[in-house]
């Protein structure tokens, strides 16, 4: 065996060894990159529904149920309060101000939903601007 022979083998090891382990670090920079633009992007429907509070609502002077649509997810599960009464002692205030609005006699939320039955004597129309304020102030303070 010549001198040289060994020399062009080892090269061909190293010159192998550096391709492979070039090629390792560039698959591994591609999968963190998509990994990171992945999980970056996936809280990114909260940023964009920046409007936190009362999107619409569905309200008629001939029912006593009014529906408002919220921005963003008020709970996991519906809930329903027919009172003070029933209000949890874990309540962060959002429905014992909406039970300090005159005149709204029960309060259920439903995810993205908010449902509220008024007494018959009072109107929408004194109703609303309190639930828009309301949900506002405590979607603004936790979200």
């Amino acid at each position: 065996m010549s001198p040289g022979s060994g020399r062009k083998s080892l090269r061909k090891y190293e010159v192998t060894n550096l391709l492979f382990f070039l090629g390792l670090i560039l698959a591994l920079g591609i999968l963190v990159t998509f990994v990171f633009r992945h999980y970056g992007t996936r809280n990114q429907v909260i940023e964009e529904e920046s409007d936190l509070g009362v999107v619409s609502e569905a309200l008629s002077d001939a029912s006593d149920v009014g529906l408002f649509y919220l921005g963003t997810k008020i709970s996991e599960t519906q809930r329903q309060y027919r009172s003070r009464l029933e209000i949890p002692v874990t309540d962060d205030g959002l429905l014992k101000e909406l039970f300090d609005l005159p005149g709204v006699d029960e309060v259920t939320l439903d995810q993205r939903i908010l449902i509220i039955r008024k007494s018959g004597s009072v109107r929408w129309d004194a109703i609303r601007p309190g639930v828009r304020r309301i949900v506002s102030n405590h979607l603004h303070i936790h979200y």
